[in-house]
């Protein structure tokens, strides 16, 4: 019998990835159910459900009850979350949840709470004498340097930028409130002028972690669309690291940018990444090995190495067509 996995934020890069594997590997192990605020025509991926639902926004009042009322009248098996604001709802150890009796690829409550919210991370790293970014404090800003700034508690490219000192300190407190203020790490990229940052994609088994690393050789909206593979043994270590000291889910991916010779945790994204298929065609698929796992299938080792002869792979816009 097909097992019902419910993707949330239907209209994501990572839900039309995860959609698409199950077409193309699994469909004889799941029932697909899609959900997205916006309607079905709107939603790429609803092409590839079985199922599609829309529903409230994550932050609106009562969306967990709305969910959870969701997941026991279609009999979900298995939910994949996609949105960092909605994990701690659907987290193991969330006892309403758990009252549900279905698994979920969120993280724990305290490993969310520790890695999501910026500040707490940074607080991590400091205290563990793991390389990361430093935040700079509002009384040390100053006018004439410029910044990295982004939403405490955001996700993607949502809020983030480079911003000069003077303008930052126009900002009101409640702005500032809500941001973190980072240095400005613009290391020494592949190409002239560019900022040397990658993703560390990450398929964790329990006992290895498997890794990637993507670097960005373009990003558009803050989603990588050219990229190349290398390897760092730096990060690899770094990520066994926290792997040994925090309780990791199956997927997630760490974003690095180098500072001279050191690579500095920038964020931890404990989900899918949205160039998760840039890695997928390059022979590092996690969504296979996850699907495969939660198919109570065997995680073949080959699905997890970047094919050698890979010198880029690029994203290119393509048509679906959503039927009434």
């Amino acid at each position: 019998m097909k097992k019902k996995i419910l993707i949330t934020a239907g209209g994501t890069g990572s839900a039309w990835q995860i959609a698409e594997t199950i077409k193309k590997y699994y469909s004889d192990s799941f029932e697909l159910f899609i959900t997205d605020t916006n309607e079905k025509w709107l939603v790429a991926s609803a092409a590839l459900a079985d199922h599609f639902f829309t529903v409230p926004p994550v932050k609106s009042r009562g969306y967990a009850a709305y969910m959870y009322d969701l997941i026991e009248k279609n009999g979900i098996d298995i939910i994949i979350p996609l949105i960092p604001w909605e994990q701690r709802f659907f987290a193991p150890d969330n006892k309403h949840f758990a009252a549900l009796g279905i698994v979920s690829t969120a993280p724990l409550t305290v490993t969310e709470e520790l890695l999501n919210d910026k500040n707490s991370l940074y607080g991590f790293c400091v205290s563990n004498k793991i390389p990361t970014v430093r935040i700079v404090d509002i009384k040390d800003v100053s006018r004439d340097k410029t910044y990295f700034i982004k939403s405490s508690c955001g996700f993607g490219s949502m809020g983030a930028g480079r911003v000069s000192g003077s303008d930052i300190l126009k900002m009101d407190k409640k702005e500032i409130a809500s941001i973190v203020i980072q240095e400005d790490c613009t290391g020494k990229g592949t190409r002239k002028g560019a900022v040397e940052e990658v993703t560390a994609e990450c398929f964790y088994d329990g006992r290895k972690c498997h890794v990637a690393v993507r670097e960005r050789l373009e990003a558009k909206s803050g989603v990588c669309t050219k990229a190349g593979f290398r390897n760092e043994p730096e990060i690899e270590e770094t990520i066994n690291k926290i792997c040994e000291m925090v309780e990791m889910p199956k997927v997630f991916n760490i974003q690095f940018i180098r500072k001279g010779k050191k690579w500095l945790v920038m964020d931890v994204n404990l989900r899918l990444a949205a160039g998760t298929g840039l890695s997928a065609a390059a022979g590092f698929d996690v969504v296979r090995a996850l699907l495969a796992d939660l198919s109570g299938k065997k995680v073949n080792p080959k699905w997890l190495k970047i094919d050698p002869s890979v010198e880029t792979v690029l994203r290119v816009y393509r048509e679906v067509t959503i039927k009434k």
